[in-house]
């Protein structure tokens, strides 16, 4: 079992992508997408302490951290996750477990209900199947007052405060320095592509959640704003073995607000759904 991450490459349709890898060569694989602005050093604590039971790959998604960027831009959901499914193929991973938080979150129950036969497990974190209006209103707002360069690490780290209030200073400012690179002239640069933020497409997962096979665990933070408590008990409640969770003191980055309990819930809910014997119905509470 490996303690520490292996940071590695893999080319998908032209393009290399990275990503970390945690675990040994033995148990379940838990693939886990970022959303919008991060990369897979946002699962670092989480894979470390998941390392034991699984076999862990955090993806960099196309225009984020050390993947390529897409040019011409191409970031609509079917982009990635075709992305997600020549990932799979290309590792050879006969079942996965997906894991992806908000952007992230759709590429993973998108790529759960095209393929029931090899995704076992789904957890679901933090955005409606189908965004409201508003959602592409804030993405092109922030495309235009996003600025290109910040003057240090924790200029961007207090950016990052802002939708993460309840997150550790020091989880913060780690954050913040994996998402910079240095310009050269003082300022440290995003390295993210901010077209991901204008070529975000409205999509609607609703009529594909009755196809999803597994056990899915919907998952919100109880101050979030993306996804309301409703929204999140309809749509597991769509899903056959859906289940419901929130994860109290946490906005829409719940990982990073309260990393410790959503921990516990995700490996609660992994521990359940690998009981073969186990029924769950639609639309329950997760109870751990």
């Amino acid at each position: 079992m490996t303690e520490r991450a292996t940071d590695k490459f893999v080319a998908i349709a032209s393009r290399r992508f990275h990503y970390r890898e945690w675990g040994g060569d033995t148990g379940p694989t838990l693939v886990l997408l970022h959303g919008i602005g991060d990369d897979s050093h946002v699962w670092d604590d989480f894979s470390r302490g998941a390392a034991a039971r699984f076999r862990i790959i955090a993806l960099d998604q196309r225009g984020h951290g050390a993947s390529d960027w897409a040019r011409p831009a191409a970031y609509r959901c079917e982009d990635y996750v075709s992305d997600l499914e020549q990932l799979i193929a290309g590792l050879e991973l006969p079942e996965v477990i997906l894991m992806g938080h908000s952007m992230g979150a759709l590429h993973a129950t998108c790529c759960a209900a095209r393929h029931p036969d090899r995704v076992i497990a789904l957890i679901h974190a933090d955005i409606e199947p189908c965004p409201p209006d508003w959602n592409k209103k804030y993405l092109d707002g922030l495309y235009e007052r996003l600025p290109r360069d910040y003057p240090s690490i924790g200029a961007y780290a207090e950016e990052l405060r802002k939708n993460s209030p309840y997150a550790r200073e020091d989880l913060l400012y780690r954050l913040a320095g994996h998402a910079l690179t240095a310009t050269g002239q003082g300022n440290w640069r995003l390295r993210y592509d901010r077209e991901v933020l204008r070529h975000f497409d409205r999509y609607d997962l609703r009529p594909r959640l009755p196809g999803i096979r597994c056990p899915a665990l919907i998952i919100r933070g109880c101050e979030s704003r993306v996804m309301s408590a409703d929204k999140a008990r309809e749509m597991s409640a769509a899903v056959p073995l859906g289940s419901f969770a929130e994860i109290p003191l946490a906005n829409h980055p719940l990982h990073t607000d309260n990393p410790e309990e959503f921990q516990r819930v995700v490996m609660a809910f992994l521990s359940l759904s690998s009981r073969r014997n186990v029924t769950m119905e639609g639309g329950k509470s997760l109870k751990v």
